[in-house]
């Protein structure tokens, strides 16, 4: 498929829309066609924006490599054939050029056009005829087919439907964190009792721990350490300089990546930002997002959440949200089948209280809120293989007492301890974990010599079945929800953040719509304990959390 390679202004091939290329849009929407190529989703858009229907069942060979081995690092067609084939390939680099002396596909010679193309047809269907039975093989058929492939269609709408911003909010807000983070200089200053270039590591390095004498948390190469973790720890020890550096560099990093970047980003066709999902490249099944990242917009801070009142819906419309509540919990509490973990889920209850009256050793109607947010972190510690050093910097306590945390919590939630251990058993003996619908990730680092490689493994093979399974199920839902609503251009799907879906809704139906959304979601999949998914809606992003 090079279609999408096509930059018109040449003419070495007839137009699309001509008698001669009848035969070719026949083939290319003919549903009884089995297509092969690689990154089929990018081209299913570039045939759309040419006027051109894409039909019948995909064969996508860079998600096929993706469901065999989510772990590999290229995925681009070159290094599948070079790795896989062992063919050299011609890359579009080499026949198009680069730079300022890059030509369009249809500005090339015809012979050297159709040498580039034959080779970029045939390539993905000998890597098929290796993948098709590799999956069949490996019990990965039915995930490929019935999950990664209908997502393909489902991605495509979602990048050419983008999601609208609003620039002058983002100007504004741009203004205002300038002139935020001259006051914070200013404050850093005066603090140090010097002006110096707060961007350059050296000088801080000289202010921090020459000028002002602060200890020396820990040290690279060139001297000692000024990164976050360095910054948070002396920020949590009381000293000034280390936190307001730490605001300052939040404050910036939001401006430079967000605040100013994304209005950059506007298509002046659509007038609308046009991401990219990318579906082959979290080793957890996860998608993940580009050019630009709208998956990684901080929430965590009040300013970081604002950044959401920028992303508006059209006229007569409203945005949509609907998240899954506690998801990976509740995929945690299936797995484990821990008795505790489940009733609260099955009777409704506040799964974090329940945790802590548990850890406490109190009665529910005693959990301060204090323990409930000290429970919570244990809880998601849990997930994410946290050991008593880091939850004790988390939590700001003694690491006698999270050791007991973790203790007294493993000791009460014996289901959980006895899940994760089967998964670190398994993944040693057979090499990988697997989601509830059979995705695998091998994890090769339980092997390695290194402590601390093992260490990460063993987390790796605790989280995956669980972050992988929430992968999945969301996928699952998404597929489902674009066959309920169909082409509606009422209502369409725009964002995914990882458990939460964002649609455009004509504000007439956003009940509806989000009833109908609702129901797709929790019956996406069948658990020990049901699944909840909060909905929200408004003008903005920012006003669906309410």
């Amino acid at each position: 498929m090079c279609i999408r390679d096509w930059g018109g202004g040449g003419d070495n091939l007839p137009a699309l829309d001509s008698e001669a290329m009848a035969p070719l849009r026949a083939v290319l929407a003919d549903p009884a066609i089995t297509k092969v190529g690689h990154d089929l989703k990018r081209s299913l858009i570039a045939c759309r924006r040419a006027g051109l229907e894409l039909a019948g069942p995909l064969r996508d060979v860079m998600v096929a490599s993706y469901v065999l081995d989510p772990g590999r690092r290229q995925r681009d067609l070159g290094a599948l054939a070079t790795d896989l084939l062992g063919r050299e390939v011609t890359g579009p680099a080499k026949v198009l050029g680069t730079g300022k002396k890059r030509r369009a596909f249809g500005e090339i010679a015809a012979a050297e056009a159709l040498s580039f193309a034959c080779e970029q047809a045939e390539l993905p269907l000998r890597l098929w005829e290796r993948f098709s039975g590799q999956l069949a093989s490996e019990g990965l058929d039915e995930l490929f087919d019935e999950l990664e492939t209908p997502l393909i269609p489902v991605l495509a709408d979602m990048e050419m439907n983008g999601v609208g911003i609003d620039p002058g909010f983002f100007a504004a807000m741009s203004a205002r964190l300038a002139d935020e983070l001259r006051l914070i200089r200013e404050d850093i200053h005066r603090v140090a009792g010097t002006e110096f270039n707060i961007n350059s590591t050296p000088q801080l390095r000289d202010v921090l721990f020459e000028r002002l004498g602060l200890p020396v948390i820990k040290r690279t190469k060139t001297g000692p350490s000024t990164d976050s973790s360095v910054l948070e720890e002396l920020s949590v020890q009381g000293h000034e300089l280390p936190r307001l550096m730490m605001d300052y560099r939040q404050l910036e990093k939001l401006r430079n990546t967000y605040v100013d970047a994304l209005p950059a980003l506007v298509n002046p066709e659509t007038r609308r930002i046009h991401t990219t999902f990318n579906q082959a490249v979290a080793a957890t099944g996860r998608l993940s997002s580009s050019d630009p990242n709208l998956q990684n917009i901080p929430i965590r801070t009040p300013v970081g959440r604002e950044i959401r009142k920028g992303f508006i819906a059209p006229d007569g419309a409203l945005l949509l949200t609907a998240d899954y509540s506690q998801i990976e919990l509740r995929i945690l509490a299936h797995f484990s089948g821990d008795e505790v973990f489940v009733r609260a889920f099955r009777e409704g209850k506040d799964v974090h209280r329940e945790t802590a009256a548990v850890i406490f050793d109190v009665p529910g109607g005693e959990v301060t809120g204090r323990m409930r947010d000290q429970a919570k972190t244990v809880n998601f510690a849990t997930l994410y293989g946290q050991g008593p050093f880091g939850l004790a910097r988390q939590l700001g306590i003694p690491m006698e007492d999270a050791k007991r945390f973790i203790a007294q919590y493993f000791e009460r939630f014996a289901g959980v301890r006895r899940f994760l251990d089967e998964q670190v058993a398994q993944a040693k003996e057979l090499g990988y974990v697997a989601t509830l619908m059979g995705r695998r990730r091998r994890i090769p680092e339980l092997r390695a010599r290194a402590w601390n490689v093992r260490q990460f493994g063993e987390r790796v093979a605790q989280n995956t079945p669980i972050q992988g399974t929430a992968a999945d199920l969301i996928k699952v839902a998404m597929i489902r929800i674009r066959d309920v609503l169909g082409s509606d251009p009422e209502a369409r799907m725009v964002l995914q953040v990882h458990d939460e879906l964002v649609f455009e809704v004509a504000a007439e139906r956003v009940d509806d719509v989000g009833a109908a959304v609702v129901e797709v979601m929790e019956s996406a999949m069948e658990l020990k304990v049901p699944l909840r998914v909060d909905v929200g809606s408004g003008r903005t992003w920012y006003d669906c959390k309410g």
